[in-house]
């Protein structure tokens, strides 16, 4: 590694919170396919460190989500495991650690937009977690990975530890009721391309259940699905009561 790779990866591990040992682990970690193809050392990418970091990210999140919610049963720990190992969580959270920055690329992907792709970012972050496993144990993985995810455990508390994909649920709850699926349609985008805002309507059939924006295509949609959730879980509940009936 030369001595400006080491300079750039100092900042990087100040981020992380975790001083390499071996800093070649860390570099190989933000290596994709791509750079080492045209390096020619097609072996020297991240997947194998991505494969790894997999299983490791998976049994130290399942091991959080343990402790720190007992009572919850089986399904409802299930559920909140898959919202944190997902791609769009794990991109989010590479984000945070300004990981694309890092990143090296072949010169094909870096022109059609490696660094704002969501599953490279994904991929990333699980092979980091692998470096700092291999460089000093699970207990440093661990050290890693608690405080990154501190936010969004504060989120699933204060939400009641009922964390869903709003879009997957609202799937559900229209298959449910028979009605056709949700479509989200990208109305309006405004703003200088760095800091875009998403204007999004929610149609079920013909009729527009949210109407929202959000930073992100994803976040409008997200907030969207949610909204319209909300609104046809109280319909059905108000159909439901027994309220404003008139009795025999």
């Amino acid at each position: 590694m030369t001595v400006s790779a080491q300079s750039d990866l100092k900042g990087l591990q100040e981020v992380l919170g975790h001083s390499f040992r071996d800093l070649t682990l860390l570099e190989r970690a933000l290596t994709h396919r791509s750079y080492a193809h045209e390096a020619g050392e097609d072996s020297l990418h991240n997947e194998s460190l991505e494969f790894l970091g997999d299983s490791i990210l998976g049994f130290l999140v399942t091991d959080l989500i343990y402790h720190r919610f007992p009572g919850l049963d089986e399904g409802r720990k299930s559920k909140i495991k898959a919202y944190l190992v997902s791609s769009d969580a794990l991109s989010d959270l590479a984000l945070t650690l300004d990981l694309p920055k890092y990143l090296r690329l072949g010169k094909g992907e870096e022109k059609t937009g490696g660094r704002r792709k969501q599953a490279l970012r994904a991929n990333a972050l699980e092979a980091v977690v692998a470096a700092i496993y291999l460089d000093a144990g699970v207990e440093a993985a661990r050290a890693f990975l608690a405080p990154l995810y501190a936010p969004l455990f504060e989120e699933i508390q204060d939400k009641g530890a009922a964390v869903e994909d709003p879009k997957t649920s609202l799937q559900e709850h229209l298959q449910a009721e028979s009605l056709p699926a949700a479509q989200y349609v990208i109305v309006r985008e405004k703003g200088p391309e760095h800091r875009k805002t998403f204007h999004v309507n929610l149609l079920v059939g013909d009729r527009t259940l949210a109407t929202t924006s959000g930073s992100t295509k994803k976040k409008a949609e997200l907030r969207a699905a949610r909204m319209a959730l909300e609104k046809l879980r109280k319909e059905s509940q108000r159909n439901e009561s027994p309220e404003g009936s008139n009795p025999a």
